[in-house]
């Protein structure tokens, strides 16, 4: 297993720009890790898992077939943070299993450099995986109006997956990289470029702040 393996973590608000981020850094060489993906074959196989799933949110949330109706259960829990959390408590350890496994799997065939796309990369706990995070956020409107060209959503369901997630302020405290997605798809690969440039040299701004935390903690 090669040692010099950089884990990078990419995240942020739905409608910023994540998956172009990441387009961008796959052109750069970098092997894939898609959190979402998994979560998807997760809900699909683990009998176990969406057994789970239907107890918490009733048999409404399965198709005829018993397959998982992902409509059915993104409209309950993205009008209600406490049933998201739920959620999220249910899949998470299965979720986090395979990647581990993805993870090491890549290791193993020596990539030197793993990105890790996960839109709950934090809150899954997948954060503590990752050598480096970037985060991709944008303003609202403008996450708005990506959200409703690109997911076919009414302008309600759009609005209730924006204010279930986090402000931009989470991601600029836990992050290494904040990329802000207000431009050009020009502009943005600019920004992805500068990013990865920092990170090939071996800036880890995170990791410097977390030490300056903790001696200033020692201080008192």
């Amino acid at each position: 297993m090669k040692q010099n393996t950089v884990v990078i973590g990419l995240t942020g608000q739905t409608g910023a720009g994540k998956s172009t981020v990441g387009e961008s850094l796959l052109r750069r060489g970098a092997a894939w890790v898609d959190a979402d993906l998994i979560a998807h074959d997760v809900a699909d196989n683990e009998k176990v898992c969406l057994a789970d799933l239907a107890l918490e949110f009733t048999i409404d949330i399965l198709n005829v077939d018993g397959t998982l109706n992902r409509k059915k259960l993104a409209d309950i829990v993205f009008h209600d943070k406490a049933k998201l959390r739920r959620l999220n408590e249910i899949i998470f350890p299965y979720i986090i299993r395979a990647i581990e496994a993805e993870l090491a799997r890549l290791r193993a065939e020596g990539h030197h450099y793993i990105v890790l796309d996960a839109p709950t990369l934090f809150e899954s706990g997948c954060d503590r995986y990752c050598d480096v995070i970037i985060s991709v956020v944008a303003d609202e409107q403008l996450r708005l109006q990506r959200i409703l060209g690109r997911d076919g959503l009414t302008h309600e369901e759009a609005e209730a997956r924006i204010q279930a997630q986090h402000r931009e302020s989470y991601y600029v405290r836990r992050s290494d990289f904040v990329i802000e997605n207000n431009d050009t798809v020009d502009t943005l690969c600019l920004k992805v470029a500068e990013v990865m440039s920092r990170i090939e040299t071996g800036e880890r701004p995170r990791q410097q702040r977390q030490a300056e935390e903790a001696q200033q903690e020692a201080r008192h």
